[in-house]
């Protein structure tokens, strides 16, 4: 229980915390003219959402806490705490709305854009102090769940007829599924679009558009370099533990004849650790490299995209050849829908689930 919560805490802080967060040129997903990122009405507008989605998160969490002194259940309490957390994402995405919404009319209401140059900003040879992990590091998992896959095939015949699928909180089963040429696969044919998708993104990490500040053009290439940098290798962290919890997991269910009950609990507490505490490590990183703009000189900003951005969340730009880009909210990467790759990496991910579904 108590993990759920830590899980439901960090969440809550991560939301809370995300308007400041974000690039310093781009708030509430629109692009501020550079002169303006220090305007009173944006940091009140920040400040409203954080205190609002900080209390909806501090009134929830209290109420979770008040529910381990009663004889709650444990499936029923993380059941209801997944509940909750839905609720608190929904109700964030709301306001994130609403101050979209506001800070589009007040950069229209005071004509910002009229008030300065817009420039384009370009150096190229940033592009030689890239650290990006290579995609080459992304192709061993794929090739390590293709030999599970092989070996789950040449062992066929001494897996057992009916095998465990599924655990509850307290890591017993409470799920078993019939042997079958699909359902011994169905682990690692899910892993495996995973990590396809991973070495998509790799590819689209490596290549996509590295975004220069007029006034901070040193600073805003050095989060750059370091979002890109640090955020391959959070990738490829996910990637690696993902792979090993699920050939595990595989190995000891379908091989080994469900012994999986020892391993299940320390495997999936690792790979929380690895999760979480590397998106952790990952927002404190980029938090410390972000671009400051306390000393303007001139009226000049960075030339806005915002007529590529849907609510500030969906990219559409089919003159861009990028397949992942900054997010305008919060931290990370978003695909360019106008990319067919993109769709290509939603297929990957979904195309084994649905095929466990409906064969």
């Amino acid at each position: 229980m108590l993990f759920i919560l830590s899980i439901f805490i960090f969440a809550g802080v991560l939301e809370t915390l995300t308007p400041f967060l974000t690039r310093k040129t781009t708030v509430f997903g629109v692009s501020i003219p550079e002169p303006y990122v220090q305007h009173r009405q944006l940091q009140i507008f920040k400040k409203h959402y954080c205190m609002m989605v900080g209390s909806i998160v501090v009134t929830v969490l209290l109420g979770q806490i008040l529910l381990l002194f009663t004889s709650i259940q444990e499936e029923t309490f993380v059941l209801l705490s997944f509940i909750l957390l839905y609720i608190v994402l929904l109700i964030s995405a709301g306001l994130y709305m609403l101050y979209h919404i506001k800070t589009k009319k007040l950069k229209k209401q005071e004509n910002w854009e009229a008030h300065v140059k817009t420039v384009y900003v370009m150096d190229l040879s940033i592009r030689d102090r890239d650290e990006v992990l290579s995609p080459t590091f992304f192709s061993l998992p794929i090739i390590i769940t293709l030999a599970l896959i092989t070996f789950t095939y040449m062992n066929y015949d001494t897996i057992p007829d009916v095998f465990a699928t599924h655990w509850n909180a307290a890591g017993e089963v409470d799920g078993w599924t019939e042997k079958t040429w699909i359902s011994v696969i169905v682990m690692p044919l899910i892993l495996l679009g995973t990590q396809i998708s991973f070495f998509i993104m790799s590819i689209g990490m490596k290549s996509a558009k590295i975004q220069l500040s007029a006034q901070a053009k040193e600073a805003s290439a050095n989060r750059e370099l370091k979002q890109r940098k640090y955020g391959s290798w959070y990738l490829a962290a996910i990637n690696y533990s993902i792979t090993i919890l699920f050939v595990v997991l595989h190995y000891t269910t379908v091989i080994l004849k469900n012994q999986t009950i020892p391993y299940f609990f320390p495997l999936f507490i690792i790979f929380m650790i690895v999760s979480l505490g590397g998106l952790i490590l990952l927002i404190w990183k980029l938090s410390k490299s972000n671009e400051r703009f306390d000393d303007i000189h001139t009226n000049e900003t960075a030339a806005a995209d915002d007529r590529y951005w849907k609510l500030g969340v969906f990219y559409i730009n089919k003159n861009d050849p990028s397949l992942l880009v900054q997010k305008k909210y919060g931290i990370g990467w978003t695909v360019n829908m106008a990319n067919k790759w993109s769709y290509i990496i939603l297929l990957v991910i979904f195309l084994p689930i649905l095929l466990v579904i409906f064969i």
